[in-house]
């Protein structure tokens, strides 16, 4: 199992890998998302942004697969190759999420009311900082698990990011069906938005996963 103090091994240095590789994803996909927020971007401009996109998200996907690969290398016991394993996946849906919602603008021409661009934005922007507090806590959790076991609080902060991003949430959507618009386009953009706010939900569902780890290693 985890041990309270150990040196990175090969899974720890590969599972990182993978979360640099989503981190990414996740760059990239503000840049996307900054484009699509700006009414003067033109489609073609769309559809090379979000193919670095999906480039990143391929990347993130052979980043897990050698990660997993690399557990039947360690003693680690079953149920801890299993957790190692439901992390790693969670991770990967951040990244399908921004491909997802990057390629569906795009096929679907899609443009956000000018209005909402700042509260999309500061969505991205607070679930980037979200996921860097992920990746200390899960570097934290190989490289001192004692540690996590005293303090973990900061998976409280991942949750705190998660509220912000709920309260934009519940302000955009209110905002949506006022708008002067046919309901199922208020439907198309109410999706969008609680799709990107479905990355913070992933995030916090990662930390959540976490704490459970932990508990069930406690003595």
């Amino acid at each position: 199992m985890l041990t309270k103090n150990r040196k990175p091994d090969t899974v720890h240095i590969l599972l990182l890998e993978q979360l640099r590789d989503v981190e990414s994803c996740l760059l990239y996909f503000e840049s996307f998302m900054r484009a699509a927020c700006t009414p003067e971007t033109v489609h073609e401009t769309l559809k090379s942004l979000a193919a670095n996109v999906s480039e990143a998200e391929a990347k993130a996907d052979i980043s897990l697969r050698k990660m997993i690969d690399s557990l039947q290398g360690h003693a680690y016991l079953p149920s801890t190759r299993e957790d190692i394993i439901s992390v790693a996946t969670m991770c990967d849906k951040i990244a399908n999420a921004c491909e997802g919602i990057s390629n569906h603008i795009v096929f679907q021409h899609f443009s956000f009311p000018a209005q909402f661009s700042d509260d999309l934005l500061k969505i991205v922007s607070i679930t980037h900082d979200q996921f860097e507090v992920l990746e200390k806590s899960i570097t934290r959790l190989f490289a001192n698990f004692g540690e996590m076991l005293r303090d973990h609080s900061i998976l409280d902060e991942i949750r705190s990011f998660e509220s912000m991003v709920d309260v934009i949430e519940v302000k955009l959507s209110e905002e949506t069906y006022s708008l002067d618009i046919e309901l199922a386009a208020q439907m198309q953009l109410a999706k969008y938005v609680e799709s990107l706010c479905d990355i913070s939900d992933t995030i916090e569902n990662i930390a959540d996963k976490m704490q459970i780890m932990l508990i069930t290693r406690k003595a």
